[in-house]
């Protein structure tokens, strides 16, 4: 009879956790975070902590990527802050373009929809899908901001077995304050992806509510909020310029990364990526075109005197599509990053072109593109 009784309340009133699984949540718990976090500190139902934004020097950022935007993982002064005592609701809010938690090594999360336009379906790209992502499910955004767009699987690696299948502790923490778990990911026993709702969430025997990325293509890391999702970061960092002083913001561009090198100098920082440019059509300085297949080169940035980066061309009836041109600036590159030994691509010392500014994102035009006056760059 009381098995009966058990198997009619489990088929009306379905359990919403795992027996098995109790979460670790320990949101202030040093040994929760890698030596890449800073400053932890618990108070009034909340947990701040600092970091530089970037992952263990182990991990080969950049590599893999094939569409690069030709920003550089740089170090930033982020603050985070996120709620120990989250509350679930059952309205969830759906995730959109842009951050949506932190990992455990400070290095923010981000919704896998690019900032780009969007396409025929009225969806944003993928990153994984159009080639933006390194091996490690990252890269650097429009602010030399380094981020993942889905699961942290280097970091998963490097937590390893015992802190994600035996002591449960989270990969991260996102905007609302759930923790965020990496549950099967070795141990296919621990595998609940067939007991996630449609945010990527479930509850522990404790009822205590924790969202699950996925082990597999295309490694999701959330759909959606089940508690209130709240600012959760502050930022100090240095905009790289040109040399009209102009922010650069980047323009992707099809270049296949194969190696980043960062040197710290006193005055500057001066990065580089080599890598492989593929099926681009370059200005010349005679005004003619060329069409890139396969060519090997870098790209650069030291400083406003000290770069060598693709930027966009002016339109033109004599040029279809869109057209890059090379801008090679050596005026006051530092002598320690030797200039000279790295291979770059054809420069391009024509007519000066029109800045561009901030590429457009989700397919819209800022409402003052059109008055406001272009300065060239």
């Amino acid at each position: 009879m009381k098995k009966l009784i058990f198997l009619i309340t489990f088929i009306l009133f379905p359990l919403n956790f795992v027996n098995s699984h109790t979460v670790n949540q320990c949101y202030c718990n040093e040994e929760c975070f890698t030596k890449e976090v800073s400053n932890i500190k618990c108070a009034g139902n909340k947990v701040k902590f600092k970091s530089k934004g970037l992952p263990n020097k182990n991990h080969e950022l950049m590599i893999g990527i094939k569409a690069s935007n030709q920003q550089f993982p740089s170090q930033h002064d982020y603050l985070f802050e996120i709620s120990t005592k989250p509350k679930y609701l059952d309205k969830v809010t759906m995730t959109e373009a842009g951050a949506l938690g932190v990992a455990v090594n400070g290095v923010p999360l981000f919704d896998p929809s690019t900032q780009g336009p969007k396409g025929s379906s009225g969806k944003a790209s993928h990153a994984l899908e159009v080639g933006e992502l390194d091996n490690c499910g990252g890269h650097a955004g429009r602010g030399d901001d380094y981020h993942y767009h889905i699961a942290p699987k280097c970091l998963i690696e490097e937590l390893g077995v015992e802190k994600i299948e035996i002591e449960k502790k989270p990969i991260g923490f996102a905007m609302d304050g759930f923790p965020i778990l990496a549950l099967g990911w070795f141990n296919k026993e621990n595998d609940v992806e067939s007991q996630l709702d449609k945010c990527r969430g479930m509850k522990d025997e404790k009822n205590n509510y924790f969202y699950n990325v996925m082990s597999k293509s295309k490694w999701d890391i959330l759909n959606c909020f089940h508690g209130s999702k709240k600012k959760m970061a502050k930022d100090k960092w240095r905009q790289r310029k040109d040399k009209n002083n102009k922010d650069i913001v980047g323009r992707p561009i099809k270049f296949k990364i194969q190696n980043v090198n960062t040197l710290n100098l006193n005055k500057d920082v001066c990065h580089s990526m080599y890598g492989t440019l593929e099926n681009e059509q370059l200005l010349l300085t005679n005004q003619s075109t060329k069409k890139i297949r396969k060519e090997d080169g870098a790209i650069f940035h030291c400083n406003s005197g000290c770069y060598g980066l693709f930027f966009e061309a002016d339109k033109k009836p004599s040029i279809k599509g869109r057209a890059m041109y090379y801008d090679f600036i050596d005026k006051t590159c530092p002598l320690e990053f030797n200039v000279s030994s790295i291979k770059t691509f054809e420069p391009y010392l024509g007519t000066p072109q029109q800045y561009k500014g901030e590429p457009q994102k989700g397919g819209k035009k800022k409402k003052d593109d059109k008055k406001k006056k272009k300065p060239k760059n």
